[in-house]
């Protein structure tokens, strides 16, 4: 049963959570999948002031996408996903989910979801931040229990 014809699947670089979501977006997909992740800016991961752009910040994004590009290709390799369905974006996940889909003209978004419970529902997630604001539908993907 195939939802949608291009599709942007949305993924961290867990081996189990990305291989988990990317076979689903095998069989939802009939068309294009583009397999995105999103980098963090520096300032996000380390609470730094946002106006700090120094060349180690720059550096240690730079190294970080790399990195992410490297993991990215790896992870969809066994899917046969070619390079250029493959994105790597440097900014908050969901700012930069919600805009790749708006430039792709996608007509739906894969993601996986932790279930959480207790404190872990009141703090939300990167799944439900994609939701909320998503240029179109949103199927997501139950990774597993978290507590």
């Amino acid at each position: 049963m195939s939802l949608f014809n291009k599709a942007l699947v949305a993924i961290d670089l867990d081996e189990a959570s990305a291989r988990t979501v990317l076979e689903a977006a095998r069989q939802l997909t009939s068309g294009t999948a583009t397999v995105v992740h999103a980098v963090e800016p520096q300032y996000v991961q380390y609470s730094v002031d946002p106006t700090f752009t120094g060349s180690l910040t720059a550096q240690m994004e730079a190294d970080a996408k790399a990195a992410a590009i490297a993991r990215l290709a790896d992870l969809c390799k066994d899917y046969d996903i070619p390079t250029e369905q493959q994105v790597v974006m440097l900014g908050r996940a969901a700012d930069s989910i919600h805009q790749l889909a708006r430039e792709l003209d996608a007509d739906g978004i894969i993601i996986g979801s932790h279930a959480r419970k207790g404190l872990g529902r009141l703090l939300g997630s990167t799944a439900n931040a994609v939701l909320h604001g998503a240029p179109v539908n949103v199927m997501t993907i139950r990774l597993g229990d978290e507590s």
